[in-house]
Parts: C-alpha cells; sequence; structure tokens
C-alpha cells in the first residue's frame, strides 16, 4: 500500500470537444485519483466542451486547429506557473502529446517530482494524420520530436502503457530502462459490467432475432475497420443472420461507408456515430462477438494497449482481434477472445463465424475475459500504481 501523496497536477494536450480513447484515460485516471489525493488537470479549455467534471482547470486557447496548440502551450506557462506557486504539487504528471515543454521545464526550476506518460510516439500518430504534407504538419513534427527527447531525458519516471513502447523508448532516446514502467491501460469496470443482452437491445431497439458484432472506437485509419466490411460478406455467407454495429465517430467514417455501399453490405452495417460514453456499454451488452481489427502501421512496433479491449472483456463479450503485441497478449493471458493475422479478413471472418456458432465457446471467453480485467485492469488499480511510483520519486 502506497503512503498518501498530497497533490498531483494533470497536464492534458488534447481536446474534450471529441470522444477519444485519450480522453476517456486521462479522466479515467483524473476520477480514481481523486479517490486517494487531491488532484487538479489542466486542458485546453476550448469552445463547445461540456464543463461537467470536476476538477478541471481549463485553459484558454486560440480555438484554430494550427494555433490551439501553440496558444495552449503559451497559456499554460502563466496558468501552472502561478498555480504552482498558489499550491505546490508534489507530483506533476504530464501525457505526452502534441509538444509540451513547459510542464517538465518548471518541474525542473522548482524541484518537483515529474512523470510522463506515453501511450504512443508522437511522429508515429503525425505521419498518418490528413495534413501530413502541409507545412504546419513538418513545424509540428519537429516540436513532437524536440518535446519528447527533452521530456524524457528530464522528467523522473515514465509511464508506458506496452512492453514493445518501453523497447522504443529505450532504443530511439536512450532512456535508462529503470526509468520506465509500464502500467497497461484499464476498463472502468463499475460502467463496463455485463447485462441482460435482451434488455440491451431492447434499449437501442435492436432486431433480437440477429446476431450482432460491434466495433468501438474512433474512426481513425489504424483502427482497421475497413478490414471489418471486407470480412462480412464471407461471415454473412456462413452466417445471414448476422448484423454490425460500429459505435463511434471520425475523420474514417464516410471512407467506410463508402466501402460498405461498394461491397453490397450496407443494409448490414449500423453506424451510430458519437454516442454518449455511458451508452456504450449498452452497444457491447447488446453484441454477440466484438472486434478490434487494427491495422500494422502505427501499431505492431509499439504494441497496443486499447481500452475498447478491456471494455469489451469488462462486459463478458469475447473478442476477435489482430495479433498485434499487447492486444494478442491479453487475449492469450485472459483466454477472452482469438486473435487473428492483421489486414486478413478472411482469418478475421473464419475467426467471427467460429464464434457465432459456438453459444458455449463465447460464454467460456466471456467469463474468463470479464474475470481477468476485474482482477487485473481496473482503473482503479492503474490509478494505485501510478500512487506507488510518486512515492517512489517524491
Amino acid at each position: 500500500m502506497f503512503k498518501k501523496v498530497n497533490k498531483i497536477f494533470l497536464v492534458y494536450y488534447s481536446s474534450f470537444t471529441t470522444k477519444s480513447g485519450s480522453n476517456v484515460h486521462i479522466l479515467e485516471l483524473l476520477s480514481n485519483l481523486k479517490k486517494y489525493t487531491d488532484v487538479v488537470l489542466f486542458a485546453p479549455g476550448q469552445k463547445g466542451i461540456e464543463r461537467v467534471f470536476s476538477g478541471i482547470k481549463y485553459v484558454p486557447v486560440i480555438d484554430n486547429k494550427y494555433l490551439v496548440q501553440p496558444s495552449y502551450e503559451f497559456m499554460l506557462s502563466f496558468y501552472l506557473l502561478y498555480s504552482c506557486i498558489k499550491s505546490r504539487p508534489e507530483i506533476l504528471y504530464l501525457r505526452q502529446n502534441s509538444f509540451p515543454f513547459f510542464p517538465i521545464a518548471l518541474c525542473k526550476i522548482f524541484k518537483i517530482s515529474s512523470i510522463v506518460e506515453v501511450n504512443g510516439l508522437v511522429m508515429d500518430e503525425l505521419s498518418v494524420s490528413p495534413d501530413s504534407k502541409s507545412f504546419a504538419y513538418r513545424v509540428f513534427s519537429y516540436l513532437a520530436l524536440r518535446s519528447e527527447r527533452f521530456n524524457y531525458r528530464y522528467c523522473d519516471r515514465i509511464v508506458s502503457v506496452t512492453d514493445r513502447l518501453k523497447d522504443e523508448l529505450v532504443r530511439l532516446y536512450s532512456v535508462p530502462a529503470e526509468k520506465i514502467i509500464v502500467i497497461n491501460n484499464g476498463a472502468n469496470t463499475d460502467i463496463f459490467k455485463p447485462m441482460d443482452q435482451e434488455q440491451a437491445r431492447d434499449r437501442l431497439k435492436l432486431d433480437k432475432s440477429k446476431k450482432y458484432i460491434c466495433f468501438v472506437g474512433h474512426l481513425a485509419a489504424w483502427q482497421g475497420v475497413e478490414f471489418l466490411i471486407y470480412a462480412a460478406p464471407y461471415i454473412l455467407e456462413k452466417c445471414p443472420d448476422v448484423r454490425f454495429l460500429v459505435v463511434g465517430d471520425g475523420v474514417m467514417k464516410n471512407k467506410l461507408l463508402e466501402i460498405a455501399s461498394e461491397i453490397g453490405v450496407t443494409d448490414n452495417f449500423t453506424f451510430t456515430g458519437r454516442i454518449p460514453y455511458e451508452i456504450v456499454p449498452v452497444y457491447i451488452n447488446a453484441a454477440d462477438v466484438c472486434v478490434a481489427p487494427f491495422i500494422k502501421d502505427r501499431n505492431s512496433k509499439i504494441g497496443l494497449s486499447a481500452l475498447k479491449t478491456y471494455e469489451y472483456l469488462a462486459c463478458g463479450k469475447p473478442i476477435v482481434a489482430s495479433d498485434i503485441p499487447g492486444v494478442k497478449d491479453l487475449i492469450d493471458l485472459s483466454g477472452g477472445g482469438i486473435s487473428v493475422p492483421s489486414e486478413k479478413p478472411e482469418e478475421l471472418a473464419n475467426a467471427v463465424v467460429k464464434l457465432i456458432s459456438d453459444q458455449e465457446m463465447r460464454n467460456i471467453m466471456g467469463e474468463q475475459g470479464r474475470k481477468y480485467v476485474y482482477e487485473n485492469h481496473s482503473w482503479d488499480g492503474v490509478a494505485r500504481k501510478i500512487l506507488d511510483i510518486c512515492h517512489e520519486i517524491i
């Protein structure tokens, strides 16, 4: 058990104007750390944000996609400086994203212990951006790389979400391995839990005579949802009563709709668009099988600790997912699903059909997956591990 840490500043650079896994992650971290200590989260104060969460200090920004991050970094320097003088934290916890410099520099000046959380390599994420050829992209890339080097060198500890990512940080940035602690992502096991499937389908007005395959997540290129669409004809050939639920929104949505139309499976797919976080478990529980068909690019090098996979399992649903490091490890350790080669629609289809055709297998995998996540990957457990690190460095 950890000793009490008196105050933590969380510093976040992403926008709360859209739903994303990173937003879920930081808000769950805030909520669970607040059970044990005083926490303040600093975040961009853009227009349209629902300011319903306590403990967040919104920093004013210029609400333009090219100016949000530079203006946030500039204004954050004043907000953090004032807050540190007024109420000095014992720990500053920064989620590395975009190009933060000031938070860790401030920690060095004020001798405040610091932790940097790394969920991916910023350069990899920028490389799949639709603006990757623009001048702004080249500027942001340069700053992002310098930010990573600076922060990883001068922080006290780094939290990596996968072992592969830790290895990359050691290789690319010469970070001492002992400085990096691996803490996988988790699930809110109070929200994501099994519920009666018929009640879930009633609530969503779904046809109870059908079988449902569910994907949840931001519709970005690396998610590989197009491979679920390509797999659909193979699945429907063997299981014609299957329907597909794609829960989420993102830049790939129109492209995915085009692909579904081109191969003639539009009528079998429901694209829900953006839905409230608390409704996501209802969709998962309405499904028979959940999928995570990640592509190789960006994912295989550093591995994945994907929120959706923990949330699927927490609801007691079997999963079919790409054999990306981290995701495959979770499936193997939990016994909660089947891993398949990435970007292989027929392999994905075969695994889905196998589960759809065997209720007993689905039940066994679902029970095993739920038990494993509940015991090993709750957000409360993640918060406790972070507090243990805090105690080591203060």
